[in-house]
């Protein structure tokens, strides 16, 4: 079914940008297809990384209030850099390596919110890590990476502390 109404709207759409020429399907033949094929591919993996993760909407207010207090701290330290007559910026870029996140939509939270943090942005999700960039690297610029982290993983209701020791305990043979 999403096989059919996807090439019956594409067709749609290709006759909108080619003014309803009929001519115009001879290349429409080749790329329809093609883009209800990657559609579809594209649709499974996004379900398949969102499929297992739910929000806890009990957690919903605490997580907005951390974000909101996130997003005017950010604006604020944004504008006191700006109106600093002795700006200390050494602009790096670091990967941060992901502890409690999986791949899916906590992931794509964390690499939002992680660009209203003061004087950071996310830029490249890699498998274990982020590569973010930040005005100055302080150690309360990777605590407040970290606490954004924790803060999606409440919001998700993950298990933090197993995802910890897991990785740190060997099976004895």
């Amino acid at each position: 079914m999403f096989y059919f109404i996807s090439s019956r709207l594409l067709t749609g759409f290709w006759f909108l940008l080619s003014d309803g020429d009929i001519t115009s399907l001879l290349v429409g033949v080749v790329f329809i297809p093609m883009s209800v094929y990657v559609s579809a591919k594209l649709s499974e993996k996004t379900d398949l990384a969102n499929r297992a993760f739910y929000i806890n909407i009990a957690k919903i207010p605490k997580f907005i209030w951390f974000f909101l207090y996130q997003f005017i701290k950010g604006g604020t330290d944004t504008a006191v850099r700006l109106f600093s007559f002795d700006i200390k910026l050494q602009p790096e870029f670091i990967h941060y390596p992901i502890k409690h996140l999986p791949a899916g939509s906590p992931m794509n939270l964390f690499m939002n919110e992680v660009s209203l943090l003061p004087g950071s942005v996310s830029l490249i999700r890699e498998p274990t890590s982020v590569l973010v960039h930040v005005l100055a690297v302080t150690k309360s610029s990777l605590e407040y990476i970290y606490e954004c982290e924790l803060a999606i993983c409440e919001l998700y209701s993950l298990d933090i502390y197993s995802q910890c020791h897991v990785s740190s305990t060997r099976k004895v043979s």
